[in-house]
């Protein structure tokens, strides 16, 4: 294949928003699970059309510590296990157990510098899904507000432009109060990484939806999230571009 799925689909992936609310200082534990569809189109090389499907769960700890009118947090992966077909070998994914990323919420409520203490593919592959722990609104935010953000982001030379609309409602959470965070994204994508075969190209669109549901004091009690890239792998030695479909869903559930 010309592009290992789960590279094509971190790469995608992170059209989420890397936006969060002020929460309290601490630990929370969560779920995660990413479901993950990659069809690429290699008739250029002769082979057809390839698709795979594969999922992976993991779980994770978010520290949150007051730290220069902001706070610092820290993502800890408690144990990452690879469903079937996925991609990710067993050893591997055992052996990303208690990988870390480190970032700073600002006190606008943007988080900057996101960056795992180790820089691997597993990470790579990760690190996009953490973000959905962080609702993109600021503290205080009440229902019926609507607002508009544009990100750029840099995924390891891939350059990504999302534009998200967003819109916030009430609702009740077992039994109590909480706030509705739903987010429609567009995404532009282009840029190139290395591969066996030479520099890669990579330029495509992406559309998704992300709702969060965010209690009282701000905190993440459950995210979901759907995805759709339609991207082109180029590559020198190829006559034609190959066409890739990538389609995530994910969930996030706070522990508790």
């Amino acid at each position: 294949m010309m592009a290992r799925p789960w590279l094509v689909a971190a790469s995608c992936l992170g059209t989420l928003s890397a936006w969060a609310p002020s929460t309290p200082a601490g630990t929370q534990r969560y779920r995660l699970e990413l479901k993950t569809s990659v069809v690429q189109d290699l008739t250029a090389l002769g082979q057809g059309e390839q698709k795979q499907d594969f999922a992976n769960t993991g779980f994770v700890s978010v520290t949150a510590q007051d730290s220069a009118g902001g706070q610092s947090v820290t993502l800890l992966l408690d144990s990452l296990v690879p469903g079937e077909s996925s991609p990710i070998p067993a050893d591997q994914a055992k052996g990303a157990a208690g990988m870390k990323w480190h970032g700073y919420r600002q006190p606008s409520g943007r988080v900057t510098g996101l960056k795992a203490e180790t820089d691997t593919p597993i990470a790579a592959a990760i690190e996009p899904a953490l973000l959905d722990l962080f609702p993109p609104m600021k503290r205080g935010t009440g229902e019926g507000q609507a607002w508009t953000d544009t990100t750029d982001a840099d995924n390891n030379g891939i350059a990504i432009r999302t534009v998200t609309n967003f819109q916030t409602s009430g609702d009740s959470y077992n039994g109590a109060k909480v706030i509705r965070l739903a987010g429609a994204f567009s995404s532009a994508i282009s840029g190139q990484q290395a591969s066996p075969q030479g520099a890669m190209s990579i330029e495509g669109t992406g559309t998704g939806t992300t709702t969060w549901v965010v209690g009282a004091d701000g905190t993440c009690l459950s995210a979901t999230h759907s995805t759709n890239q339609s991207i082109s792998v180029s590559v020198a030695q190829l006559p034609q571009p190959i066409p890739v479909k990538v389609k995530t869903e994910g969930t996030a559930i706070l522990i508790p």
